[in-house]
């Protein structure tokens, strides 16, 4: 059933302009390198976002995690603005983000509220974490970067050159 929703998706996304798929693989660019910059520059702000997951038990984890997690969107957002190692960069897009979106729904069905660490924004103690939202953002993120990612992948194997012929 998945398998043929995105195939109907991939289909449709198909016909849409060159235009619009460079528009989305751009803005899904600038998101994750915007995003990782905010992170890289605010650590610790990040691991305590992190930490208040409840995902991962060591400090140490906590704290690689925070210093590398935003330089691997950094060059991933990067790579998809200029075109470079692009089908790299959507496998790193599209993993990532469903990663997020793992760590979203586990800590909304723990009951958790918490900031989401998506931009290091501090929230204000009267809000709730409004998780349908969030997760209906990493959602379409994810859905971008899979589609885009599928017609990627299928101009990587057309383009492909043959194989040179084994000499006897």
């Amino acid at each position: 059933m998945e398998g043929k929703i995105v195939s109907a998706l991939v289909r449709l996304l198909g016909k849409v302009t060159p235009p619009i798929l460079h528009a989305a693989r751009l803005t899904l660019g600038g998101l994750f390198l915007y995003t990782g910059l905010r992170k890289a520059f605010a650590t610790e702000a990040f691991a305590r976002d992190i930490q208040n997951y409840g995902l991962l038990g060591s400090a140490d984890a906590i704290l690689m995690l925070a210093v590398y997690l935003p330089w691997l969107e950094i060059a991933a957002g990067a790579a998809l603005i200029v075109r470079r190692l692009q089908l790299g960069a959507l496998i790193i897009v599209a993993a990532l983000m469903l990663v997020f979106t793992g760590a979203l729904c586990s800590a909304w069905f723990r009951g958790l509220d918490i900031s989401c660490g998506c931009f290091v924004e501090e929230r204000p103690l009267t809000t709730r974490t409004h998780f349908a939202e969030l997760l209906a953002r990493d959602l379409a993120l994810l859905l971008t970067a899979t589609l885009l990612l599928r017609i990627e992948w299928r101009r990587a194997s057309v383009d492909k050159p043959a194989a040179p012929a084994q000499v006897s």
